[in-house]
């Protein structure tokens, strides 16, 4: 390596690449206006409801699938828009990768791509020319949380496709979503119209969040894909109001039921006894003791009720105290 030529260490930077996607990747607006932002209140209310079975299973056979199809789409959409091009140019680097998520959770997808340039001297008098060759690495980065259906997973997979295209082939990195995007946006929309394919500059799709919070003052929403807010300790960030959760209701406290309470016993005894059973047998012999109980009635429910005044006793709790209390 010499001081005469430009370096191309650069290119195997991570730092470098994440500091390039930061600078020209898209950033798309996924909600119709501020008020619907997951930080924001919303006049809307939801009420929890669980799905019906019917979208639960249309949902499970999609997350099945899902690689699937858009490694399909993928092929589809660089045959139907580029004739192969950008297949041929990501070879060297095994092909355009397809990267599934959890780390995006308010952008369904990104387009990543860098090109390396490798440039070859001719050996000392041979008389030959120096050779410059390019290597491209393209992805496509697609949000587990965000993707939930196929119609999103095509439509997503489409603006990022025009994206690389853009980079690829039209040599353009300075305005990602410029007038050379949108070319191959209306390219894209036209050839794929009968698919229910659309590529705009912004995304404007409401994000499914597992977790809802809402304001009980002024009815703003919280939403989050895991359960990061804590009702006793958050409030709005609007008008300070109380925030309960509304999705998933919450179940109503009561606190462990006798089932639970003889599980939790029972499956510290058997472990001990049996320390070399799975974790699945350990439970089948505890539902069998569960059932041998209840099979029994009214008897083992006494017997416990006696063992477990004897064991307050022993710790110097009045019986008569106790008997008050469970009369």
């Amino acid at each position: 390596m010499t001081p005469h030529r430009p370096n191309a260490d650069i290119f195997w930077s991570q730092e470098f690449v994440d500091d390039w996607n930061d600078e020209h990747s898209p950033r798309k607006q996924l909600f119709p206006d501020a008020s619907q932002s997951p930080t924001k209140g919303s006049p809307k209310k939801k009420n929890g409801l669980p799905k019906p079975a019917s979208a639960r299973e249309a949902k499970k056979a999609f997350e099945q699938s899902k690689h699937e199809i858009a490694a399909k789409f993928l092929e589809e959409l660089d045959s139907v828009l580029t004739q192969g091009q950008l297949a041929e140019l990501a070879a060297s680097t095994g092909g355009i990768k397809l990267n599934w998520t959890n780390k995006l959770n308010t952008t369904a997808g990104r387009a990543n791509w860098k090109r390396e340039t490798i440039r070859t001297k001719p050996a000392a008098g041979s008389g030959g020319e120096e050779t410059v060759k390019h290597r491209h690495r393209a992805s496509i980065e697609l949000a587990e949380k965000v993707i939930d259906d196929e119609h999103r997973l095509l439509n997503v997979m489409a603006h990022e496709f025009c994206h690389l295209a853009n980079f690829m082939v039209s040599g353009v990195t300075a305005n990602p979503h410029g007038k050379e995007f949108k070319v191959w946006a209306a390219k894209c929309s036209r050839a794929f119209a009968d698919r229910g394919i659309e590529v705009t500059t912004k995304h404007s799709y409401e994000i499914d969040f597992k977790y809802v919070w809402e304001c009980t003052d002024c009815a703003g929403e919280f939403k989050r894909h895991s359960k990061s807010i804590n009702p006793e300790r958050h409030r709005c960030g609007g008008c300070r109001g109380p925030l309960r959760q509304t999705k998933p209701v919450p179940r109503a406290a009561g606190g462990a039921s006798e089932y639970q309470k003889f599980m939790k016993e029972q499956m510290k005894l058997l472990k001990e006894e049996n320390p070399k059973s799975p974790q699945k047998e350990i439970m089948k012999l505890v539902a069998q003791k569960w059932s041998s109980q209840e099979s029994k009635g009214g008897a083992a429910k006494k017997t416990a009720e006696m063992v477990h005044v004897v064991e307050e006793v022993a710790e110097g709790v009045d019986v008569l105290t106790l008997e008050e209390e469970e009369n």
